[in-house]
């Protein structure tokens, strides 16, 4: 990859890490492997592609600092810091796995539905601590080993640390995380419980239908990232389309109340459609047209009755052996040698005389 894609290249220096190989893109920028220059400690980096995410990359990592709360799929932000380019990074800790855009492609759709049940529980969790979502960038999200959704926390921070706290700085947000952003969200802040469920809603209609937006008539239709959709019974179909619909309603009285109620609606309609598989890749398009099999080969026409045995045909006659020939009967030799023995013995009585 080119220097510019990979926003840096093996043995680049961003303060006190070294890039050693580039690892995935993202929304956000690219991901790296990096590791400290004294220690060697093996970390994740990400080079964010916009300068303008500077401001919003430092704000979170303040709000972020001291976090106690642990969690084994959330990491916490180790360092952070702007390259040469002034484009900001943020350091990680080394989670097994890969980031879910690049894990979408063989995902199928209950998996997918998982991940967004998976991640309101993550952030249902981290309420319980006193923590609150300012922002959602794809880019944080990971998959573990175990097909688990992971969450690197930059944008966990305290309720009371609220951005209208922090002036004009308030507004400053990711550029990948504002797509997410619900209507009624102040920039920077976590918003009520309606607005979390709008930001969740909006990640679960992009990862069914690969769109951020409906289209022009309301509707989601999905793109070609999930051809499983076209799979599911009409009545599958409309009802999971009214539910991302729902979920991103521009009026919060009509969206899920929160978290709890979102993934309790993904849930019973995965509950419903039981004929989603589970496994990795996309059904069957049964809507799709496929060529007609190949029909059988007719079978032989069966005979009305047995046919009747015909005889065997007559041998032509065989012709009788030629007769072997033979000699002179032996009364013929007898008859023969008399004459001989007369003629001698009147030639010798002629010859005496």
């Amino acid at each position: 990859m080119k220097a510019s894609e990979t926003l840096g290249q093996p043995g680049d220096r961003l303060g006190v890490w070294r890039l050693d190989q580039p690892f995935a893109k993202a929304p956000s920028g690219h991901w790296w492997r990096a590791s400290h220059q004294k220690s060697g400690q093996q970390v994740l980096l990400l080079v964010y592609a916009e300068a303008a995410d500077a401001g919003a990359v430092l704000l979170r990592m303040a709000g972020t600092e001291g976090q106690p709360w642990t969690h084994p799929d959330i990491a916490w932000p180790l360092d952070s810091g702007m390259n040469a380019q002034q484009q900001p990074y943020v350091v990680m800790p080394l989670l097994s796995g890969t980031p879910l855009t690049e894990g979408l492609g063989d995902a199928s759709l209950r998996r997918r539905l998982e991940w967004v049940m998976q991640l309101c529980e993550l952030l249902l969790l981290a309420q319980q601590q006193g923590l609150s979502l300012v922002e959602l960038d794809p880019s944080l999200l990971w998959v573990g080993p175990q097909q688990q959704l992971r969450l690197h926390a930059l944008a966990l921070v305290r309720t009371q640390a609220d951005a209208l706290q922090l002036g004009g700085l308030q507004g400053q947000i990711c550029r990948a995380a504002q797509p997410l952003q619900s209507p009624q969200t102040v920039p920077g802040a976590a918003g009520s419980p309606a607005d979390q469920a709008y930001r969740v809603g909006k990640l679960a209609g992009w990862l069914v239908t690969g769109r951020w937006r409906p289209d022009a008539d309301g509707s989601l239709t999905p793109s070609q990232t999930l051809l499983q959709w076209l799979s599911l019974k009409p009545e599958s179909r409309d009802a999971l389309n009214a539910l991302l619909q729902r979920a991103v309603a521009e009026d919060p009285a009509e969206r899920p109340q929160d978290l709890v109620s979102l993934a309790e609606a993904i849930e019973a309609w995965l509950d419903d459609a039981g004929g989603v598989p589970a496994g990795s890749g996309p059904a069957p398009l049964d809507a799709l047209p496929t060529a007609a099999p190949p029909k059988a080969a007719a079978p032989a026409p069966r005979p009305l009755r047995a046919p009747v045995a015909q005889p065997a045909p007559k041998a032509p006659p065989v012709a009788p052996p030629a007769p072997t020939p033979r000699g002179p009967a032996p009364w013929v030799w007898g008859v023969a040698l008399g004459l001989l023995v007369a003629l001698g013995a009147g030639a010798w009585w002629w010859w005496r005389r």
